[in-house]
């Protein structure tokens, strides 16, 4: 490399090197207005959305009793602000029996408990934005193509999604999926 290449890099390096201490010495001698600055935007946020009585009567629970009753301190479902944000769906009946069977007839059972919540929610499965498998959790990623087939029964408008294999689900779950949709 030639002498004069290495001192262009060199100088060109410096001058960077300098500009970002300038910045730091900068930030760092604001500081504190910077730090009120985001301070004061967070109180802002907070106000606007957790103590705005408008936001806190737009949420709302939903139940289905078509559908698995939850087994813990939460909702089915909760309608906030046009969208419908689902809990984990499990294969079991509306009793909380998990149903025994192939991947298939369990993805059909979850698929169905979903309707029957996104129904009485005012909602439906055409309205589903994301599955997280809608999110679907394997216990076993080999049951990914069994679920993928029904999946594809119930969700042809293909939403967002993804799926990811867990080891453990609740109630002992084999599938789990959680889902978000249009009001």
């Amino acid at each position: 490399m030639s002498l004069l290449y290495t001192s262009i890099i060199r100088s060109s390096a410096l001058r960077i090197a300098g500009g970002i201490l300038a910045s730091r010495n900068a930030l760092l001698s604001n500081g504190p207005k910077v730090r009120e600055q985001r301070s004061s935007l967070s109180k802002k946020c907070f106000r606007m959305f957790s103590q705005n009585p408008g936001c806190r009567s737009k949420m709302e629970t939903v139940f289905s009793p078509d559908a698995v009753a939850p087994i813990g301190p939460y909702h089915q479902a909760i309608k906030a602000n046009g969208l419908v944000f689902l809990s984990g769906q499990i294969p079991a009946d509306p009793n909380g029996k998990l149903i025994e069977g192939t991947a298939t007839e369990k993805a059909h059972v979850m698929c169905r408990n979903a309707r029957a919540v996104l129904g009485a929610a005012g909602s439906g499965l055409d309205r589903v934005v994301k599955v997280m498998s809608a999110q679907i959790f394997f216990k076993d990623f080999r049951d990914y193509k069994a679920v993928n087939d029904v999946y594809a029964e119930y969700f042809p408008h293909g939403p967002a999604r993804s799926s990811c294999e867990a080891t453990k689900l609740p109630a002992g779950a084999s599938i789990e999926m959680d889902i978000i949709a249009l009001q």
